[in-house]
Formats: C-alpha cells, sequence, structure tokens
C-alpha cells in the first residue's frame, strides 16, 4: 500500500511544472556544454582529444579548461535541488488537500509517501538529463582518447597524484564511462536526499511564503564551503562540490562525507516524528 502510494505521488510530481522546468533547464544547460564541446574538439585528433567523460557538466576537471559551466552549476544547485519536489507538502498543506489524502491513507504513511516521493523525483529529474549528456558524448567523441584537462601526462607522477584523490579511482581506471555513470548516479541520490530534507523541515514549519524554504539547503551546502575557508583550509576540503561533483582531484575526507549524510538523514528522521507528533496535536 505505502509503495503504491509513493510511485502515485512520484508520478503526480513528475507531471508538476517545477519539476518540468527543472529538468528543461538541465537539458537547456547539457545542451549549451555539449555543443561548445563539439565545437571546441571539432577535427582534433585521437591522441590529443581529451577523454569525453571529463568534458561533462558535472566534470570538476573542467576547471582546468573552461569554468563557466561548473560554476554555473555550482551557483544553481543549492537552489535547484529543492524544486521539483521541494514544495509538496506545503503546497498540499495550505491548499487543505491533506486531509482528504490523510483521511484515506493516514497521517503516517502520508508524511512518509511525501519524503520517499520526493526523493525519487528529485533523483530522476536529476538522473535522466545527465545520463542523456553521457550517452552523448559517448557517440559523438572517442572513448579510447586519455587526455586530462589539466593537460599533465598520464604518466607523470603529478597525474597519478591526482587520479589517487578521486571518488573509487580503481573503477574509473577500469572505465572512465562507468565511473562517470556511478558518480552521477551518487550526484543524484545526494540531490534526492536533500530534496527530502526540504521537505522534512517543512512538516515542522509553517511559512507565508514557500520561497522561505530554499533556505535549508542552501545555507547547508554554502556553510561548507565557509567551513572550508575559514577552518579547514586546503589539508582536506569540505565544500560540497569537492564531493559530488564527478572526477574531483582535491583532498576528500571519507568520514566528513559519510558522517554529513548521516547527519542530514537523522535530521530528516527527526523533523518526521516531530511533525508526526506536532499533528497528533
Amino acid at each position: 500500500m505505502l509503495f503504491k502510494v509513493i510511485v502515485k505521488q512520484t508520478n503526480f510530481l513528475l507531471k508538476q511544472k517545477e519539476a518540468l522546468l527543472t529538468m528543461i533547464l538541465f537539458l537547456g544547460m547539457i545542451l549549451i556544454n555539449y555543443l561548445e564541446n563539439v565545437i571546441s574538439f571539432r577535427g582534433t585528433d585521437v591522441s590529443q582529444m581529451y577523454q569525453p567523460m571529463k568534458l561533462l557538466l558535472l566534470s570538476y576537471n573542467r576547471i582546468n579548461y573552461n569554468a563557466n559551466n561548473t560554476l554555473l552549476i555550482v551557483m544553481l544547485y543549492p537552489l535547484l535541488v529543492s524544486l521539483p519536489a521541494g514544495f509538496s507538502y506545503i503546497k498540499e498543506q495550505q491548499t487543505k488537500e491533506e486531509i482528504f489524502i490523510m483521511a484515506r491513507i493516514g497521517k503516517q504513511k502520508y508524511m512518509i509517501s511525501k519524503l520517499g516521493s520526493a526523493f525519487c523525483v528529485t533523483t530522476i529529474v536529476f538522473f535522466v538529463p545527465f545520463m542523456t549528456e553521457i550517452i552523448m558524448n559517448c557517440v559523438s567523441f572517442p572513448l579510447c582518447a586519455r587526455g586530462d584537462l589539466s593537460n599533465l601526462s598520464i604518466y607523470s607522477p603529478e597525474y597519478a597524484d591526482m587520479v589517487h584523490n578521486y571518488w573509487g579511482y580503481s573503477v574509473f581506471l577500469y572505465s572512465p564511462v562507468l565511473y562517470a555513470v556511478l558518480g552521477t548516479l551518487l550526484f543524484c541520490v545526494i540531490s534526492g536526499i536533500l530534496a527530502t530534507l526540504t521537505v522534512a523541515v517543512s512538516m515542522i514549519t509553517t511559512v507565508r511564503y514557500r520561497v522561505m524554504l530554499f533556505l535549508p539547503v542552501f545555507l547547508l551546502l554554502n556553510s561548507t564551503v565557509y567551513i572550508d575557508k575559514i577552518i579547514i583550509g586546503d589539508a582536506m576540503r569540505v565544500s560540497w562540490y569537492d564531493y559530488m561533483l564527478i572526477f574531483g582531484d582535491t583532498s576528500k575526507s571519507t568520514g566528513y562525507f559519510v558522517i554529513g549524510i548521516l547527519g542530514i538523514l537523522m535530521i530528516i528522521s527527526c523533523c518526521y516524528f516531530w511533525g508526526k507528533k506536532r499533528e497528533k496535536l
């Protein structure tokens, strides 16, 4: 029963303007990035060509060549991650639709279904465009190319050190395409978790303007950037984009990453139980 409710909620949210707008925006950004790559590397010899997966919009390696598109993603992501499904609970609360739905399936199932559908919708909305770009690059550029946008020799010690900083670098050494797919999937799953956080916060707060729900994730992500600059320094990075963008070559801590994700999941759980208790009261 709960699974069916989540599926129905997911199908409904995928048809809403917020989800469609987000997907169209990402597809537009991806198309621009793809056309720039095609124009820039048209006629380039395979021996001088860069690895196609490192040309992706989510590739951290792109900042060595052109940081404009990557910077745009970094700037917009903290806002876009809440757009597809983050307002789903507050919208139904404001229109009083939640009363009728709760009467049919119960409060607990309703709240869980909103969290589950927010995760699924956001993951799908983010995964489809970025997976499309991977396919486009596989078709358009030679997969046998091994060049790096840093222009380091793939046989140099500096390049080896850089690759060792990739998440799951052994997967990259086996197949850059598989690494890109798994890295993109991880990016989308974390995006789904962050969208769920937005919904969870809306369960315990009453806001007059929905735009205020952008703040929790926006402040959370940008706080990691400020912590990086003020406290941590260059030894070990904590900025969200160092961990979420693929081909990130900065020093990272698995412990920081796991603690961060577990902390977000704990906040979501606390919001859920607080919200459920609040409904009962």
